[in-house]
């Protein structure tokens, strides 16, 4: 029952990560390179993903086990941050003025290994 909210609200918080990414890259798009406006607005997002991942989605309380879990965090956001700026990069490579079908297939993509990473990685409990 648990990882059915868990998942409930991963899928309420996810839009939300995507259309401020979306947003913050359509914004930043006018004035700079690609690659830049995807790397700010990815790690902007990504910046209130955790938050509201770790205190809605996953129920965690402030104290439980904080260095750890940022520094998965932040391995898991690395890793993410590469395969979603790749594969928007490779998409606009082929088409390049598909941006919508590349950032919306590097925001799924990612989003879909985000939520298993931190469901078994990131925020697990110790139980």
């Amino acid at each position: 029952m648990r990882t059915k909210k868990e998942i409930t609200r991963y899928l309420i918080v996810t839009p939300f990560v995507g259309v401020l990414d979306f947003g913050i890259y359509f914004l930043c798009i006018r004035f700079l390179p690609n690659f830049v406006s995807k790397a700010i607005s990815y790690i902007i997002a990504n910046s209130a993903d955790y938050l509201v991942n770790k205190y809605w989605t996953f129920k965690r309380k402030r104290k439980q086990a904080a260095a750890p879990e940022a520094g998965r965090y932040i391995i898991l956001d690395v890793v993410l941050f590469i395969c979603n700026v790749s594969i928007n990069q490779v998409i606009l490579h082929v088409w390049p003025h598909a941006v919508f079908i590349a950032i919306a297939t590097a925001s799924i993509s990612t989003a879909v290994l985000s939520f298993i990473f931190k469901k078994v990685w990131v925020f697990k409990t110790s139980s």
